[in-house]
């Protein structure tokens, strides 16, 4: 399941890229997130570099296919390395240039190495000394042929001086101001017996990008099928999450995909698959006027032909659908972004896709709410959560803050989410003036949005009830209620309605339990309109009881 190739690289093409390479674009709302990262193999090398160019906007990282290191002290150079046309376009860009080491010892080889501290050392030094010689900022390792041949017992001191050995180099490059990125085989549980030499939880804390092959699942020498199937990148990433940082990790995303040749001899009626790019298999689709099929479950195309010889083949690739399918696990695991392995000859078509995925769109958040209430009533503040282009955003968390008047903090009272039409409707009773707003925070899709805050006045709320509605002449009349919120010695005043206006006759103050009283005499016959009022404060607004009759008989 290695990724090696042996073809010799085209570098000779690259001396043609200098006034050819295409400028990032940049989407409408924000510059897009740069998720992607990858490998430029040294054997595409132009056709890599024209595509990572033309996207840089959407690249952090460029790995190319560089280096591989032969012994302890030993680092060879692969066609083209350190080639300053790839690095001056890449650089010029905004991309770092993080060269790919891979390794040509197997398991006892290496094994013989990770556990002899002087060999260890010999190693750092070489690979330290290769990133400052040529000024790359930082270095990928890809040491993939460890997990081949040997023992158990070799691939568990492979495991283990593995982690050493990153723990030494970690220190050595940040001092140097360099990253440390780690690509490691798809493992789906701690004791998974496959890509054994790696482990997760030991690598994760010396890595600065933690890289995973989450493809071929299904490859040349198995069974026909799905090259990286979503079922199983997501167990994959769902342990990753569990044993390394989130934000260090990159999922591995195939941007090719094999086609089997039938062969009744073989155990499942296939022979060894060729690999074939996008390109490659969209051009045999046609050919063969083969029907693209699509499998929802593992989110793959694929399809089947017949050659000019007779024999049937089945194709699984991967296009643009799959790429959209696989990149929203970025969001839905938190992690880094993707690796792809490898640009130049991809379906087109994913590149708009992806940056509108990593575009944070801005939003506008409006708010409603009544300008004035009674203390105790319970408010309805209510907005839209949209686009700036005016489409609703739906199902995203929004918070209703409130501030006291007088005060500059705002405190989360209640918490919702949006509906389908991006509509809000929270609820909450203060218990003062104050001013409301709405905060939406951002997300993985969307900035975030404050709206406009709303003055909200609380009127102190009065009852007011007299003990009898009807009193003769010179009996002692009785107006009692309660005031809230409760604030012992707040001012309540009694008041009369005569000659079309309210006059204040009398006045006394709450007590501790939020009660008073009045008490006063008539022995005039007639009928009389009163309420009670307490006046406003920075607190509370002015609040009035209901208007009550006294018939004096």
């Amino acid at each position: 399941m290695t990724r090696r190739r042996t073809v010799a690289g085209l570098a000779a093409a690259l001396l043609v890229l200098a006034g050819s390479l295409v400028p990032g674009r940049a989407a409408a709302d924000t510059a897009p997130r740069r998720i992607v990262n990858g490998w430029l193999p040294y054997w595409t090398m132009a056709e890599s570099l024209t595509s990572v160019t033309g996207n840089a906007d959407l690249w952090g990282e460029a790995s190319p296919f560089w280096y591989r290191a032969t012994g302890a002290a030993t680092i060879s150079a692969q066609a083209g390395a350190g080639d300053p046309a790839v690095v001056d376009a890449l650089r010029s860009r905004g991309i770092k240039v993080v060269p790919t080491v891979t390794e040509a010892l197997t398991a006892p080889a290496m094994a013989a190495l990770l556990t002899a501290p002087a060999q260890r050392a010999a190693h750092v030094t070489a690979l330290v000394d290769l990133v400052t010689t040529h000024g790359y900022d930082g270095i990928d390792l890809d040491y993939e042929t460890m997990n081949t041949a040997g023992t158990a017992t070799d691939k568990a001191a492979v495991r283990s001086g593995f982690v050493t050995l990153l723990r030494e180099l970690k220190p050595a490059l940040a001092a140097q101001g360099r990253l440390l990125s780690v690509t490691v085989g798809p493992r789906t549980r701690a004791d998974d017996p496959n890509w054994a030499v790696f482990d997760y939880a030991g690598i994760g804390p010396s890595a600065d990008r933690f890289r995973i092959m989450t493809y071929d699942y299904h490859w040349r020498g198995g069974s026909p099928g799905a090259v990286a199937p979503l079922p199983w990148v997501n167990t994959v990433l769902t342990y990753a999450v569990s044993a390394v940082t989130r934000d260090k990790i990159e999922i591995g995303l195939p941007l090719y995909g094999y086609d089997w040749p039938a062969d009744p001899s073989q155990p499942d009626g296939y022979g060894t698959a060729t690999s074939r790019n996008y390109q490659q298999a969209e051009a045999l689709r046609l050919q063969y006027g083969a029907v693209r099929q699509w499998s929802g479950t593992d989110a793959a195309p694929w399809f089947t032909y017949t050659d000019t010889a007779g024999v049937p083949h089945v194709v699984w690739y991967n296009d643009a659908d799959a790429t959209t399918a696989k990149m929203t696990l970025v969001e839905k695991y938190g992690v880094r972004g993707l690796a792809f392995w490898a640009v130049g000859f991809e379906d087109v078509r994913q590149w708009p896709v992806l940056r509108s995925y990593a575009v944070q769109k801005s939003t506008e958040l409006t708010v409603s709410a009544a300008t004035a209430i009674v203390h105790g009533t319970t408010l309805t503040v209510s907005g839209r959560l949209t686009t700036t282009a005016g489409a609703a955003v739906s199902g995203h968390q929004v918070v209703l803050q409130w501030r006291r008047a007088g005060t500059t903090a705002w405190a989360t009272v209640a918490t919702g989410s949006s509906s389908s039409t991006g509509a809000v409707s929270l609820r909450y009773a203060p218990g003062a003036n104050g001013a409301f707003r709405l905060s939406a925070p951002s997300s993985w899709a969307y900035l975030a949005a404050v709206s406009a805050p709303v003055t909200t006045i609380v009127r102190w709320c009065v009852s007011a009830a007299l003990q009898h509605a009807t009193v003769p002449r010179g009996a002692t009349v009785r107006l009692t209620g309660k005031v809230a919120p409760v604030r012992a010695g707040t001012p309540v005043r009694r008041q009369r309605y005569a000659d079309g206006a309210w006059t204040t006759v009398a006045s006394t103050t709450v007590g501790s339990g939020g009660t008073y009283g009045f008490s006063f005499t008539w022995r005039t016959a007639g009928t009389y309109t009163y309420r009670v009022v307490v006046p406003g404060t920075s607190v509370n607004a002015a609040g009035y009881s209901a208007a009550v009759r006294l018939r004096v008989t």
